[in-house]
């Protein structure tokens, strides 16, 4: 949403708050008077004028007064847009007292607090004072718990409220703030409780586990309470004793959480916690040389299904303990995957396993499935879910769940997660595996981590060059690809064209109706998935588009004025095998690599020259 389009939202959301027009009260003189009619204590509205300005707000016609918090919240848009904080905080000052009885503008309400906070923090710097932050979002929460304030507006303010505290590293004020938010009715079946719900059960979970199992290095950036504790606020700008005063004295009498009490009856209340989990996509693919048969490795696990009405399974670890070897297989995941450390050891790779299935870990898992199952799916909550999963050591579980929402939904995300299991437990399979890739580039072409694994089980012999072919084209129609990936797609095709000499075409010399009754024989290097079918199809049109996304004289001088001589010839090469070489990006390719004397890539297009494809040419062929 543009500012222009936020102004306009906040001064519509403004309007529709508007009073009706009031009638003033008036007096009549006696007769002595000419009975002319004057406002009733005139005197007393002049004095409060000038002692206090923001009394002319609630004077007059109702247009004025909400004409002046129009502009008075535009005003406070563009100094925040400035960086104008002095002045923010005297405009913000004004805008508080004048709308302290307005609670049912969502708009107007996160304007000013949101900006409250963005003021704590220039004040604070990088030591934001915790107490301060959640001092706002309890008055926050406090004003908007009326009926008149819509019910998504009252959630998304106490979900930011916990993951205030979870980001900080505060686990266990963020599960208060969750056990309270669960004895709301209306609020606590919202899919969106349920995820946030889940994790800061998932963060508790975490936080009790041994610090060896652990890793460390999820820990870093995220300050510890302590840091966050000990600040004291510093008024550095203007007119900041009001906003301070209004909070100091308000938090006082906001909601409190009864952590002295039992919150929600046989709930528990949990230890101290640590910093947030963070999860990373790996940046590297590293194709792992041994494999492991899901079928024989995995076994089969038991669970319950709860009667509630949707397909979420909870599931029963009583008397579950997996094989070892399950374990010893989930250590060639990836962090974002796998976020814990086992023990090499057998006795104490057990002996962890029963620490970690502990109440936690189950009311995690319980809140993920009611998330992910519900109408719509949640699928956010299916990674924290998949994760808690493998930890349980419930591998056929997992991809069960993963499997659901690869049938159901067009999403690429579960299909990454089931290539990345597939990868780890059943790498034997190259088919199936090869699959999963496949389904994720036609779900999300420009993923280049599922084509780099094509590439490498290419490289490998696990995958064919027709394949390979048809999947690179896919990620180049969405993406401007490295120089890498166009040397693949050049040696794809020069495979191909050498699989075409063992293919023979006859075709009779001459047109039709023209009797030249001779036969000649000749190599047709181009295969047929270029020209027959759906494939050939999209072949052709690509052709055509490419000329101008790819192959363009722009492209051509903006490569050459980058100087990659690498990504100029195997682009060059590969206009060869569509286009031919006499087409002018080819010509002036050829032309600057000469002028470089780079007696390699002259080779390497040579070579391309002479076996190329020359897709095209069979289109045109057929045209004429």
């Amino acid at each position: 949403m543009t500012e222009v389009e936020e102004g306009r939202s906040l001064e519509l959301e403004i309007s529709a708050e508007r009073p009706k027009k009031r009638k003033r009260k008036f007096v009549s003189m006696d007769d002595d008077d000419d009975h002319v009619p004057i406002p009733s204590r005139p005197y007393k509205s002049t004095t409060l004028s000038l002692m206090n300005p923001l009394y002319l707000l609630r004077l007059g016609p109702g247009n004025i007064r909400w004409g002046t918090r129009e502009r008075l919240c535009s005003l406070l848009q563009k100094l925040v847009r400035q960086h104008n904080w002095a002045e923010a905080s005297g405009v913000l000052s004004v805008l508080l007292k004048g709308t302290c009885n307005v609670v049912s503008c969502s708009t107007l309400n996160r304007l000013k607090f949101s900006v409250s906070m963005e003021l704590v923090k220039h004040v604070q710097g990088n030591h934001v004072k915790l107490t301060r932050i959640r001092d706002i979002y309890e008055i926050w929460m406090r004003r908007i718990r009326s009926k008149r304030v819509r019910l998504e507006e009252r959630l998304l303010v106490q979900l930011e409220f916990i993951l205030l505290y979870l980001m900080h590293g505060n686990v266990e004020d963020a599960h208060q703030a969750a056990l309270s938010l669960m004895k709301e009715n209306e609020l606590r079946n919202h899919p969106m409780s349920n995820l946030i719900i889940g994790l800061t059960f998932f963060q508790l979970w975490y936080s009790n586990l041994p610090e060896e199992a652990k890793l460390k290095d999820l820990d870093q950036g995220i300050p510890s309470q302590s840091e966050t504790s000990e600040e004291r606020f510093s008024n550095q700008v203007g007119n900041t004793e009001g906003i301070n005063e209004f909070y100091s004295h308000e938090a006082h009498s906001s909601l409190q959480y009864d952590s002295d009490t039992s919150v929600m009856n046989g709930k528990r209340i949990v230890a101290e916690a640590n910093n947030k989990l963070q999860i990373e996509l790996p940046a590297k693919i590293d194709v792992k040389p041994q494999s492991k048969s899901l079928t024989q490795d995995v076994q089969q696990q038991s669970f319950q299904s709860n009667s509630t009405g949707n397909d979420a399974c909870f599931y029963d670890y009583g008397s579950y303990m997996p094989d070892p070897s399950i374990f010893s297989a989930l250590e060639g995941l990836e962090s974002w995957l796998l976020p814990v450390r086992l023990p090499h050891s057998s006795e104490k790779l057990i002996h962890l396993h029963r620490q970690m299935l502990n109440n936690h870990y189950k009311d995690a898992m319980k809140y993920f499935q009611l998330a992910l199952y519900s109408t719509p799916p949640l699928l956010t909550a299916l990674l924290p879910l998949i994760q808690l999963l493998l930890i349980g050591g419930q591998v056929n579980e997992a991809l069960k769940e993963i499997e659901k929402f690869c049938n159901g939904l067009n999403a690429p995300f579960p299909f990454r997660l089931k290539a990345s299991l597939l990868d780890c437990f059943n790498s034997n399979d190259s088919v199936l595996l090869a699959t999963s890739f496949e389904d994720i580039l036609k779900k999300d072409p420009t993923c280049h981590l599922s084509l780099a694994k094509l590439v490498s089980m290419h490289q490998n012999g696990d995958y064919s060059p027709e394949s390979l072919v048809e999947m690179i084209a896919l990620h180049l129609d969405a993406t401007y690809a490295e120089s890498e990936t166009w040397r693949e797609f050049a040696l794809c095709f020069l495979k191909l064209s050498q699989y075409g000499e063992d293919r023979l075409s006859a075709c009779l010399n001459g047109k039709e109706n023209k009797p030249k009754p001779k036969y000649s024989i000749r190599y047709n290097r181009t295969p047929e998935i270029f020209t027959v079918g759906n494939s050939g199809k999209a072949w052709r049109l690509r052709c055509r588009w490419w000329l101008t996304r790819h192959f363009s004289k722009k492209m051509l001088a903006s490569e050459i004025n980058s100087g990659d001589l690498q990504l100029l010839t195997y682009k060059a090469a590969c206009a060869s095998h569509i286009y031919g070489h006499e087409i002018d990006y080819v010509v002036n390719a050829y032309t600057r690599v000469k002028e470089e004397n780079n007696r390699d890539l002259l080779l390497f297009l040579q070579n391309h020259f002479q076996n190329s494809v020359r897709i095209f040419s069979n289109f045109k062929d057929r045209s004429e």
